[in-house]
């Protein structure tokens, strides 16, 4: 059993504990206003106020329920094959008590087998039903208290009762195992589906290869950045990467070579920035990154590391060589559009490339190149 069902098994023993204790008051008041009725036709000191044996069926129901109450806190395995016989002994209290004054009274031998139905479970239910019939037949035998007012017709009705019980229980279970295997097919489904769903938002959002973000997920993420630039004025650059001499790679060292070094360039990126930052890759060994929160300044210098981490990786698909970047940083401007953002970017990469590779290029490159060169000459 596992713990969710013994969970459940024990949440049903509470319920059919509180149930005994509901009866319990249910038939004494029951059998209590019955008597009181009956004595009210003759005269109030006709008969005594409680029928016979009314203290002695009392005080067998509530020691019976504290027993269970007890046995419950301590006895937690098989306690609901407990309940079902308890379900008789209430049956028997009842019928032995009441039923020289109430007629039909062997009806309750059918709690038990309805007892079982709450733990929707064949083998509780023909344990029910099993228990019942032998319970009964044996004190017939035997007692002659049982014998006196119960007749052969009597018996018929009992086993007609009990077996006609159970086998409107096991339709019941029959119909609520094809129920719940029919709900737990839906949910299956449900979870299929959605698997699928969640499966092809992430082939539409995510680079299979590097497991960054694509190019349309990019383009999305660009454009909600610049309108929260424009409203609110927060610091956003765009650095472009490509990896130089991709191509020979390739040609020396086969695709397979290439796509490890794809993968490998993701992880770093993915490492690298922080959660508000946006990685993708914008197409072949081409990669964008979104840098949200930063200066110009610390963009430029996370950007160095990038690229002097993957200058230090090493590589054994293509014999140890080092890979290196080049990268183009521009930071964006209010008014100045996407595509142009991307154009001076991208103009930063070409002057990277043009420039000897592996370096950042950015306007902040520029200015200290200015600065370098205005101190010589000075």
């Amino acid at each position: 059993m596992t713990l969710a069902r013994h969970n459940n098994s024990l949440s049903w023993n509470r319920w059919v504990l509180y149930f005994y204790w509901v009866l319990s008051a249910v038939v004494l008041v029951l059998t209590e206003s019955i008597h009181l009725f009956g004595l009210y036709s003759k005269g109030w000191f006709a008969g005594p106020w409680f029928p016979a044996g009314y203290g002695s069926a009392s005080f067998l129901m509530i020691f019976a329920l504290l027993l269970a109450e007890a046995l419950f806190r301590y006895l937690k395995l098989y306690f609901d094959f407990i309940l079902i016989a308890m379900g008789l002994v209430y049956a028997l209290i009842v019928m032995l008590t009441f039923g020289l004054e109430i007629q039909g009274l062997y009806i309750g031998l059918n709690l038990p087998v309805i007892v079982s139905l709450f733990y929707f479970s064949h083998s509780r239910l023909w344990f029910a039903a099993v228990l019942s019939l032998v319970s009964y037949f044996t004190l017939l035998a035997f007692v002659e208290r049982l014998q006196n007012y119960v007749n052969v017709l009597d018996s018929i009705a009992v086993v007609g009762m009990i077996t006609g019980t159970s086998l409107v229980g096991l339709f019941i279970l029959k119909r609520g195992n094809e129920l719940q295997q029919s709900l737990e097919r839906a949910v299956h489904s449900e979870i299929e589906a959605f698997a699928d769903a969640v499966a092809t938002q992430n082939a539409s959002k995510y680079d299979q290869l590097t497991g960054l973000y694509n190019h349309i997920t990019y383009q999305e993420y660009l454009t909600a950045l610049i309108q929260q630039h424009e409203a609110y004025h927060l610091p956003l650059q765009l650095a472009v990467i490509d990896i130089d001499n991709f191509k020979k790679i390739n040609d020396n060292f086969g695709h397979h070579a290439g796509d490890i070094v794809l993968g490998e360039m993701g992880l770093l990126l993915t490492s690298s920035i922080s959660t508000e930052d946006v990685a993708a890759r914008y197409g072949g060994e081409e990669f964008v990154l979104l840098l949200t929160g930063k200066t110009l300044e610390q963009s430029h210098q996370l950007l160095e590391q990038i690229r002097q981490k993957l200058a230090l990786t090493d590589f054994a698909a293509i014999e140890h060589q080092r890979v290196t970047i080049s990268i183009g940083l521009m930071e964006y401007q209010s008014e100045l559009g996407k595509d142009d953002l991307f154009k001076l970017a991208d103009a930063f990469l070409y002057e990277a490339k043009r420039s000897g590779k592996n370096k950042v290029v950015s306007p902040l490159r520029g200015r200290q190149e200015d600065v370098s060169q205005n101190s010589q000459c000075s």
